[in-house]
């Protein structure tokens, strides 16, 4: 086995026989500095100095050679993610509730645009219109401000999307409560949905540019989010295939939760590996 793997095998055997490193020092009369730049997969140890390391962990060579497993180092594991993970999982949170709140209440405002249907009472429609301007503010503060990128314009382009979509939510919320939503002439009825998804799709557009600048600070799928935000901005400008911009929306704020859960999950490999 080869450097970083090997280091953070020895580290997570260390790990499970709950030693620090200055007690396996003690056990395999190693300088701990050595220990720390071997677990770090700074250095390839000799033979004989692995060879003593499981010994004192209670492995050996063929244990190291037939199960061969896949350890990450902790720098591996700090730099496989853009986010700080120290509120990774309040975050995390905030951003499932947000998007169980969004979907039915993009769903009643849609009804009511179009349709003229009041599906929700006017003081539930404004409670949860509250409810989804708190977790949106949250869990996009959050989100950007636990980035290890600095990126002025992501914070700047964050702020404006946050008021936009506040105020227009704002908006609807005072149109929901009038008459209007009842009494408007049928060919009026979609004039609000309009207006409304033009200024959502520009907050939308205007969000994603940082995304699509930084893009490479990212990894995997997560490379395309600024991608999937500008295509749900764009379906939802031109009014007609809104439901695509919907459902890219959706995915964009699926990615980003999946990718603040995934920094939690690799915050504890990290603490299982020091």
């Amino acid at each position: 086995m080869k450097q970083p793997e090997l280091g953070g095998y020895i580290a997570h055997l260390r790990k499970e026989q709950g030693l620090t490193q200055e007690e396996l020092v003690e056990l395999c009369n190693i300088n701990v500095r050595t220990i720390q730049r071997i677990e770090a997969g700074d250095v390839t140890p000799r033979n004989y100095t692995i060879k003593n390391i499981l010994r004192a962990l209670g492995s050996s060579f063929e244990d190291l050679i037939n199960e061969r497993p896949q350890y990450k180092t902790t720098d591996q594991v700090t730099k496989s993610t853009p986010l700080y993970s120290k509120h990774a999982l309040i975050i995390g949170v905030i951003g499932i509730i947000y998007i169980l709140i969004s979907i039915p209440f993009a769903y009643v405002e849609v009804s009511a645009a179009v349709g003229g249907m009041r599906l929700w009472s006017p003081f539930f429609y404004g409670t949860m219109a509250t409810m989804y301007s708190f977790f949106l503010t949250f869990f996009y503060v959050g989100f950007v401000w636990s980035l290890k990128i600095k990126s002025w314009l992501l914070k700047v382009c964050t702020i404006i999307f946050l008021v936009l979509e506040i105020l227009s939510t704002a908006a609807s919320l005072i149109w929901y409560k009038s008459d209007m939503i009842i009494f408007w002439p049928t060919p009026m009825k979609g004039v609000e949905f309009i207006v409304f998804q033009c200024i959502y799709a520009v907050s939308l557009i205007i969000l994603s540019i940082p995304f699509v600048l930084i893009r490479k600070q990212f990894d995997g799928v997560y490379k395309y989010l600024g991608l999937t935000l500008a295509i749900s901005g764009i379906s939802h400008l031109t009014i007609i295939l809104f439901p695509v911009g919907i459902l890219g929306s959706l995915l964009f704020d699926i990615m980003l939760v999946t990718l603040i859960l995934k920094t939690y999950q690799e915050s504890k490999v990290i603490s299982t590996v020091q």
